[in-house]
């Protein structure tokens, strides 16, 4: 298929959301264009506290995007030069680089066959004197186990930072991603399963001393102590999360629920369609309650399976493979370091299936027959 032409299938149809949502967006867009500079601010600080209430924590900071927001968190849990935290290799190159570049160093645990995330029970044997914390992805939509991990964390006293920038929408033993780690973050990219128009994120916490070191870093490190003059309490960074972005994400963030439900609606059928084939699907634990930004199958003959799939208009990706410990700018930095079986095998087998909650029935029931003629 050209890169030209338009998928049967596509990944996302959120400028079809946009359109639905056209007289609300433009409503909450126009101040923000026409108006006072301040309604920028007040926009970006009624999503932090809706978003905060949607999650259940008791504080939210909006961020420029999921990667200055891992950095961030980083720098706020006070990781440095010399300190390792220990992640996994199936994951966006943003998490391994946030950690590199606080100037620690990023220790790669397997995954689980069932779910693609971090193994818990690896974890403890990669833990040295220089551990100092610990970063689950929460991949596709999938919960890490964090609960788990918490009380690893507590045994040897480190930090948790949850990367759960594609995981917007889905809970873990009852309660939403972040309630067992000191900070979490969620993404607002585009394709993320709560998409704004361009970057952002949010980082949450319980925490009220790591929450005003992340919202220092966030703002400069400025005080607002001194009304109409400045004042600087702390070396921080101009990363706040763009005022344009949190008026559309405020429209957009009271049909979380309904376009989580869908996503998983299209992900049973599926199941469903695709059970009696060569394909494996992912298994999850009876806790958790994934969210999906794609739908992640396991298959043989991957580049025939998935060129098969583009061919047929269905916009298929495969995400995070090769590992990021197989990319180029790592060549030396994970030099006889990356022992991954599960990773490796999953990098070679993983296709991802669109599941933007836009698709219609038909669209799903082609996506099945399509991917069934392939296996």
């Amino acid at each position: 298929m050209s890169r030209k032409q338009a998928f049967t299938v596509p990944r996302s149809r959120a400028g079809q959301t946009h359109q639905a949502l056209r007289g609300e967006i433009q409503a909450a867009l126009e101040p923000l264009l026409y108006g006072d500079a301040r309604v920028g601010y007040a926009a970006r600080a009624r999503l932090e506290s809706a978003f905060a209430a949607t999650v259940g924590a008791k504080h939210a900071l909006a961020a420029h995007s999921g990667t200055v927001a891992l950095f961030l968190a980083l720098k706020a849990c006070e990781l440095g030069a010399g300190d390792e935290v220990i992640t996994v290799g199936n994951s966006d190159i943003s998490t391994t680089g946030a950690i590199h570049q606080c100037g620690a160093r990023a220790i790669l645990c397997d995954v689980r066959a069932e779910d693609y995330t971090l193994d818990a029970g690896l974890v403890e044997a990669l833990i040295t004197e220089r551990t100092r914390a610990l970063l689950p992805v929460d991949i596709h939509g999938h919960p890490a186990d964090v609960k788990a991990l918490r009380e690893i964390a507590t045994r040897h006293d480190l930090r948790i930072i949850e990367d759960a920038a594609l995981a917007t929408g889905a809970q873990d033993y009852g309660l939403p991603l972040g309630a067992f780690a000191d900070i979490a973050m969620f993404s607002f990219a585009p394709y993320k399963p709560l998409g704004s128009a361009g970057n952002g994120a949010m980082l949450v916490t319980d925490d009220a001393t790591l929450a005003e070191k992340l919202r220092l870093l966030i703002g400069y490190g400025g005080s607002s102590a001194l009304e109409g003059r400045q004042d600087y309490v702390a070396e921080g960074y101009n990363a706040p999360l763009d005022p344009l972005q949190a008026a559309l994400l405020l429209v957009k963030l009271p049909h979380l629920a309904t376009w989580t439900a869908r996503r998983r609606q299209i992900v049973a059928a599926l199941e469903a369609g695709l059970a009696g084939t060569a394909a494996q699907t992912p298994r999850f634990r009876s806790e958790s309650s994934p969210t999906f930004r794609s739908y992640c199958i396991r298959v043989p003959e991957q580049e025939r399976v998935h060129r098969g799939l583009r061919t047929a208009g269905i916009e298929a990706v495969i995400h995070y493979a090769p590992p990021v410990y197989r990319y180029t700018v790592y060549t030396e930095a994970f030099k006889g370091r990356a022992r991954l079986p599960v990773t490796d095998r999953l990098a070679k087998e993983i296709v991802n299936l669109p599941v933007t909650p836009e698709l219609s029935d038909t669209q799903v029931e082609y996506m099945i027959e399509q991917t069934r003629g392939l296996l």
